[in-house]
């Protein structure tokens, strides 16, 4: 039984903080960046360049944590969360612990925290440990019900830990709990199990929900403490807390205007302020100053933060360091890797690679991990040379560094944990880990590539839809984070899910568990709402930006590039389709144009025209080697290609193209895939802009934002094999993304407004009463269920009396985003909270424990 601590008497923190950073046997670094207030600034310490390195040791997976340094030890926590000390002199092994939970206790990013000779261990199984300094014995074991995603604060004699469900923790240093505050029953008034997709049903329909921001409840990003006042994140909400002994007294609640922000990192001044880097959705974001005073928040921006769907700036994934009055922060931006921000000048660009690990600010220099890889040195007066460490296997770094004794340690994609310092002189590691091998095969009835949902809208034919016996009950298999944002669907095959974030990153994981196979990253990329394609052992993905876009081809077990080949244009928000694949071909479209950050994401809700200049274009590549086979160009017809859709059925290519209010409004056209000869081509129907074009049984659908008829709005059918008029559909507000093409119906979704169930024979509509609420929501169809955000599901079965049938929990804010059924199973991945989960359903779910439930 855990005891709960009276009432006691609070010291400043930064005494405190001083005391804990410098012992006698060196400096430490009890906690991530450092401080409780995650500032990252510490102007008494400094490194020498150059640095060599002392040691590389192995560990069992990829390291997404920052190491911590105590009593000449450095502890650090590996992906598979097993917990590793070392000498901190020389990397020579002293103990590990594996923490619970098997093979599915993987991608572990809660950094660990040193508190009076005890360290602090966080897992994705939802154990939090509190382990012996000296021998890695566990002291206390807490059993949070929930993953834990973020990193112990140290502060006031006292260790707080978040759970992912947003339950905060007061613990002594020796894991004793002091008090638990919980936001999902304080705040959301949800007293049931927050994992049980019926129990959110059942509070739904009491509700009306989704939409109200209070509901999203997930912690991703770690508190911060001032003083006695804890800023904590729940969903979209910022809480204040201060710790008054023997509870926690609430003190502010911050609810930003319209609808509340995904927090990206969070930090707090000495003197209370909260910096929080946020994210609404298509790029926007800024980093707020938030000053609780009295019961009010007041808000202001740091200038030079701000990005949006129009600007070429990039949004920050990580939390910023302070030093006095300037702000410096990391982001995935080419030639904006490191920047400075003050309040007196302009944004300043003081070097190094783009990065989504927040940067450590010593007396006259930075020192950060990037995404390529390397480890930088970046002089803070932005003058002088950038001195970098290349890792050996060219793999990101994630997470901060620690900095002690003129010593730099940090963990890596690689699996290994680097020692750098001025007398090292060791030789890199050469012994590649094959951490990109799967651990936990993917089996199951469905397993089979023929259930792969393996493209942006689950077949070449854009169907958006499957049928492999998806029903209620649902339940949670595993969660995950990761840092970017994504408008469009991962893909699955071969046992592994991939995803390109729209700010250059691809990934894999394994379906099974979750766990990180490999990662890639590619600078230059821009806002790329570009799902990917799997195909036969590759993976192609098309990255755009706004000096290069690139279609590159990798190998899917690894993560090598094999080939690149360029095109032009946007993708914005209409284009995420990946290339077609067909024989030895792969055929994509795009645009000739080179478009400015104003237009990058251009509107579709009402009727314009593109450029002259701007040529719809398709293009076949050799499926091996990325050249140029052949390309069809339609600008004879009109300008455009950026707002273009293709499918592939029956062996020909269906391409449509929206020209806006120029002459035609676009083109519809059958194309011979081996030699892109035009077979049919029609002016008179075509997408109206904001959809792709799908097909089934020798039709083709086009549907659209925009008026087709004067004001009237429609779904165009025709015949696939003359582009035949064979119905317009009843009036309807818009269809968006894609037609979806089922069994019995089709079915269309409205941003902001509702969702239609078309016939498929007549192009009535037979009812327009669902998915009220959601935004650009993008839904799929595995039969008879509609799947959207958060993993709603809407039994189509009965289609005058569509019912919500299983929803939550609600892991994504934006409801941008919504489910994919493959291989028996719901993958989702979240527009912008940066979290993707998957899901067993039906008999598998009945009996399914999560490894963060309790026996």
């Amino acid at each position: 039984m855990l005891r709960l601590a009276t009432a006691r008497t609070f010291l400043p923190i930064l005494p405190l903080l001083a005391a804990a950073c410098v012992t006698a046997r060196g400096e430490d670094w009890p906690q991530l960046k450092c401080d409780s207030g995650r500032t990252g600034n510490l102007p008494s310490r400094s490194v020498t360049v150059p640095l060599g390195l002392i040691a590389a040791a192995p560990l069992s997976d990829a390291v997404f944590t920052s190491p911590v340094v105590a009593d000449g030890k450095v502890f650090v926590v590996d992906g598979s969360g097993v917990v590793h000390a070392f000498d901190a002199e020389t990397l020579e092994p002293q103990w590990t612990f594996t923490t619970a939970g098997g093979k599915a206790n993987c991608n572990n990013v809660a950094s660990p925290a040193v508190a009076g000779g005890f360290l602090h261990v966080g897992t994705m199984a939802g154990k939090y440990y509190v382990l012996s300094t000296t021998d890695g014995k566990p002291i206390a074991t807490i059993d949070c019900g929930e993953p834990v995603f973020v990193s112990p604060v140290v502060g006031n004699g006292r260790v707080y830990m978040a759970t992912l469900g947003s339950r905060l923790y007061a613990l002594e240093p020796d894991g004793k709990v002091c008090w638990i505050w919980d936001y999902v029953k304080d705040h959301v008034g949800f007293n049931a199990d927050r994992w049980s997709p019926a129990d959110w049903l059942a509070a739904r329909k009491e509700t009306g929900w989704p939409g109200d921001r209070r509901d999203h409840f997930f912690c991703t990003r770690s508190p911060v403490l001032t003083g006695n006042m804890l800023a904590m994140p729940a969903g979209g909400v910022l809480v204040w807390l201060e710790d008054v002994g023997d509870r926690p007294q609430q003190r502010g609640v911050y609810y930003s205007t319209r609808e509340s922000p995904v927090t990206l990192g969070l930090t707090a001044s000495e003197d209370g302020a909260v910096y929080r880097q946020w994210h609404r959705r298509d790029n926007m974001g800024s980093v707020e100053v938030l000053r609780l005073a009295g019961e009010e928040v007041k808000a202001s921006v740091v200038p030079g933060t701000v990005s949006s769907y129009d600007r070429s700036e990039s949004l920050s994934f990580c939390s910023v360091s302070l030093r006095g009055e300037d702000v410096y922060r990391c982001r995935p931006e080419e030639s904006f890797g490191f920047c400075k921000h003050s309040t007196t000048a302009e944004t300043q660009y003081l070097g190094g690679p783009p990065s989504i690990a927040a940067p450590i600010l010593l007396n006259d220099s930075a020192v950060y991990g990037a995404l390529d890889g390397t480890l930088n040195v970046v002089p803070l007066d932005g003058s002088g040379k950038i001195w970098s460490y290349q890792t050996p296997f060219g793999k990101a770094i994630t997470a901060p560094v620690a900095v002690c004794d003129g010593r730099v340690y940090f963990g890596c994609d690689d699996g290994y944990l680097y020692a750098l310092g001025p007398n090292g002189s060791a030789s890199p590691p050469t012994k590649d880990l094959d951490l990109t091998k799967i651990r936990s095969p993917f089996t199951g009835k469905l397993a089979g590539p023929e259930h792969d949902w393996f493209t942006s809208f689950g077949n070449l034919a854009n169907t958006n839809a499957n049928s492999q016996g998806l029903r209620p009950p649902v339940r949670v298999k595993w969660v995950r984070a990761f840092q970017g944002t994504c408008k469009h669907f991962s893909v699955c095959g071969a046992g592994r899910m991939y995803t390109h974030t729209a700010e250059g990153q691809v990934f894999a994981v394994e379906q099974e568990t979750g766990r990180l196979l490999w990662r890639r990253y590619f600078p230059g990329v821009h806002v790329s709402f570009t799902s990917p394609l799997y195909w036969e052992g590759r993976l192609f993905v098309p990255q755009a930006g706004f000096d290069k876009s690139l279609l590159r081809c990798f190998d899917a077990a690894s993560g090598e590039l094999l080939w690149e080949a360029p095109f032009s244009g946007t993708p914005s928000w209409n284009r995420q389709l990946p290339p077609i694949p067909y024989q030895n071909l792969l055929v994509y479209p795009f645009s000739s144009a080179k478009v400015a950050p104003k237009q990058w994401l251009f509107e579709h809700q009402s009727t314009f025209g593109f450029s002259d200049d701007q040529k719809p274009l398709i293009r076949a590549y050799d499926i091996d080697t990325g050249a140029v086979r052949w390309t069809q160009d339609f600008s004879k017809y009109g300008s455009g290609g950026d707002d273009a859709g293709m499918c592939l059925m029956d062996g020909t290519l269906y391409y449509s193209c929206y020209f806006g209010g120029k002459g035609p409004p676009g083109v519809t056209a059958a194309l011979e895939p081996e030699t892109g000869r035009i077979l049919w081509l029609t002016t008179d129907y075509s997408l109206h802009a904001g959809c792709t074009v799908s097909g089934a049984e020798g039709r083709i659908y086009l549907g659209g934002y925009n008026p087709v008829e004067e004001k009237t709005n429609r779904v165009w059918c025709l015949d696939a094999r003359d582009g035949s008029l064979v119905w317009k559909s009843d009036p309807l507000s818009r269809a968006i993304h894609v037609v979806t093409i089922g069994r019995r119906f089709l079915f269309t979704h409205s941003q902001y407004r509702n969702g239609f169930l078309i016939e498929k024979a007549t192009g009535k509509i037979v009812t327009d009463n669902l998915t009220k609420g959601y935004r650009c929501t993008r839904f799929t169809l595995s039969e008879p269920y509609l799947i959207g955000p958060n993993l709603d599901l809407f039994d189509l079965t009965d289609p005058k009396n569509v019912e919500l049938a299983s929803c939550g929990p609600p892991i994504d804010l934006l409801v941008c985003i919504g489910g994919t059924v493959s291989n028996g199973r719901i993958f989702h991945t979240t527009n912008g909270t940066g979290l993707q989960c998957s899901a067993v359903y039906g008999e598998e779910a009945a009996t399914h424990r999560a490894p963060w439930q309790s026996e």
